[in-house]
C-alpha cells in the first residue's frame, strides 16, 4: 500500500483577486519602508551625528499626534470608504517622504527637517492603522482572517529580511538620504493597487454615520476597554509597543557605539534575524490549527519573552560574527512568536469587532499604545542617557516578559478560532461572552 504523498498546501485566500491585489501593493510598500527604516537612522546618527535624547525626541514626536487625533481619527475611518482615504494615505505619504532626497540633492537635510518628518508621517498615522485593520476583513471571509494576516504578516517579515540587506547595499551605492526615494515610488505603487481593490461587502459609509462624533467615539472607548475580550487583546499589544519603542530609540545606538558594528554588519545581523518574521508568518496558522488561538497567542508571547538576552552580552571585545550572531538570535526567536501572536491577536479582533465599530475600537487601542509609544521613546533616551545604552537594554529585555505573564492570566488562553461566514454581531457593549462565539 502506498504511502501518503506530500502535496503542496494552496491557501484559498489566493481565490480573492481583491485581496491579490491588495497584498502585492502592501508588498511593493513594505519594501520601500523597510528601506527607510534603515536608512533613516543612520542619517541621524552617521550623517547628523543625533545624541540618545534627540534620538528619543525625534521617535515621540511621530507618535504625539495619534495620541491628539487618534480617537477622532477612528471615528472618521468610521464614517468614509476606508479604500478612498487609504490611497490618499499613500500619495500623501509619498510626498513627505520625497522631501528627504530632494533636501539632501538640496544640501539642507537637518536634525529640524527629521523632526519635520516624523511629525508628518505621526500625522498620517492615526488614520492608516484604522483604516488599514478595518479594511482587510472586508476582503476575505471571516473564517480565512488567519490565513489573510498571516500573508499580510509574511510580507512584512520577507522585507524585514530583504530591506535591510538591500539598504545597507544601497547605502553603499548611494548615499542614505537617496535611498528614501524608493520608498516613495513604493507608496505611489501602492495606491495604484488599492484603486483596483474590491471589497467582497460593498462599502457604506453612510450607513456607520450614527450619531454625533463624541458618542460614537465613546463607543469605541467602552468596548475596547470595558469588553474582557478586547481589553484581553489591548493591554499585552499596548505594552509590547512600550518595550518596542524603548528598544527601538537606543538599539542603532547601542549597535554602533557601544558594540562597535559597522553599518553593513548591522544590516546583516537584521537581515538574519528577520527570518524568525518569515517562519512565524508561515506556521502561524498551521500553530493555531494545532494549539487553537489562544495556545497560539501564548507560544507567540512566550516566545518572544525568552527572545532578547543575548544582545545584552554582545560587546566589543568580541569578534564581529558573533555579535551579529548575538543580534540575530533575538530577532528571530522573537520575530517568530511576535509575529505568531501578532497575527492571532488581530484575527481575534476582527473576528468579534462589529464591522462599523472596527476603525473606532483600533483607534481607542491605538492612542493608548501611541502614549506607551511616546513614553518609551523618551524613556529609552532617558535611560540611555543616565543609565548608559547597554542597561537601557537589559531595561527592555526584561519588560519583554510582562505580556506573556498577563496572558496567562487573561481571557485569551481561551480564545477560539473566527469561523463562519458572518461579520460579528452589533451587540450592545459590555455584553459580550469572553469568548468569540462560532460563526
Amino acid at each position: 500500500m502506498p504511502g501518503p504523498t506530500l502535496r503542496p498546501r494552496f491557501s484559498p485566500i489566493w481565490k480573492h483577486r481583491s485581496f491579490r491585489r491588495f497584498w502585492i501593493g502592501e508588498t511593493v510598500s513594505l519594501v520601500g519602508s523597510s528601506l527607510s527604516q534603515f536608512a533613516l537612522p543612520l542619517i541621524a546618527v552617521v550623517t547628523l551625528h543625533v545624541t540618545p535624547a534627540q534620538m528619543g525626541f525625534m521617535r515621540a514626536l511621530g507618535s504625539a499626534p495619534a495620541i491628539l487625533l487618534g480617537l477622532l481619527a477612528g471615528a472618521w475611518v468610521d464614517r468614509v470608504s476606508r479604500k478612498r482615504l487609504l490611497i490618499g494615505l499613500n500619495l500623501v505619504a509619498a510626498a513627505i517622504v520625497v522631501s528627504v532626497p530632494i533636501s539632501y540633492a538640496l544640501g539642507s537635510v537637518t536634525i529640524g527637517h527629521l523632526y519635520v518628518l516624523f511629525l508628518a508621517v505621526g500625522l498620517l498615522d492615526p488614520f492608516w492603522t484604522p483604516a488599514w485593520n478595518a479594511f482587510l476583513p472586508s476582503l476575505v471571509e471571516p473564517d480565512l482572517l488567519v490565513d489573510a494576516n498571516s500573508k499580510m504578516m509574511l510580507s512584512f517579515s520577507a522585507t524585514g529580511i530583504l530591506g535591510p540587506g538591500l539598504g545597507a547595499l544601497l547605502v553603499g551605492i548611494f548615499a542614505a538620504p537617496v535611498v528614501m526615494l524608493f520608498d516613495a515610488v513604493s507608496y505611489a505603487a501602492s495606491a495604484g493597487f488599492l484603486a483596483g481593490v474590491e471589497p467582497l461587502r460593498g462599502e457604506h459609509p453612510e450607513e456607520r454615520q450614527r450619531g454625533s462624533i463624541v458618542r460614537q467615539i465613546g463607543d469605541g472607548l467602552r468596548l475596547t476597554f470595558l469588553d474582557p475580550m478586547q481589553r484581553a487583546i489591548t493591554i499585552p499589544r499596548a505594552w509590547l509597543d512600550l518595550i518596542d519603542a524603548i528598544s527601538t530609540t537606543i538599539i542603532v545606538l547601542y549597535i554602533i557605539r557601544e558594540v562597535g558594528l559597522t553599518p553593513s554588519a548591522m544590516g546583516l545581523a537584521f537581515a538574519l534575524s528577520s527570518a524568525g518574521f518569515v517562519i512565524g508568518s508561515i506556521i502561524a496558522p498551521r500553530v493555531e490549527r494545532r494549539l487553537g488561538l489562544g495556545g497560539a497567542i501564548l507560544l507567540g508571547l512566550g516566545l518572544v519573552a525568552a527572545s532578547p538576552y543575548t544582545m545584552v552580552i554582545a560587546n566589543d571585545g568580541l569578534p564581529d560574527v558573533v555579535n551579529v550572531l548575538f543580534f540575530a538570535l533575538p530577532g528571530f526567536i522573537g520575530g517568530t512568536g511576535g509575529v505568531i501572536q501578532w497575527i492571532g491577536l488581530s484575527s481575534l479582533r476582527q473576528a468579534i469587532t462589529p464591522e462599523r465599530l472596527l476603525g473606532r475600537v483600533y483607534a481607542s487601542a491605538g492612542v493608548l499604545g501611541e502614549v506607551l509609544t511616546v513614553l518609551g521613546a523618551l524613556l529609552g533616551g532617558l535611560l540611555g542617557a543616565t543609565l548608559g545604552l547597554r542597561w537601557a537594554i537589559v531595561v527592555a529585555a526584561i519588560g519583554y516578559a510582562v505580556p506573556f505573564l498577563y496572558a496567562l492570566a487573561s481571557p485569551l488562553r481561551n480564545a477560539s478560532r473566527p469561523a463562519g461566514g458572518a461579520a460579528a454581531p452589533d451587540v450592545p457593549h459590555g455584553q459580550r461572552s469572553e469568548e468569540p462565539s462560532d460563526r
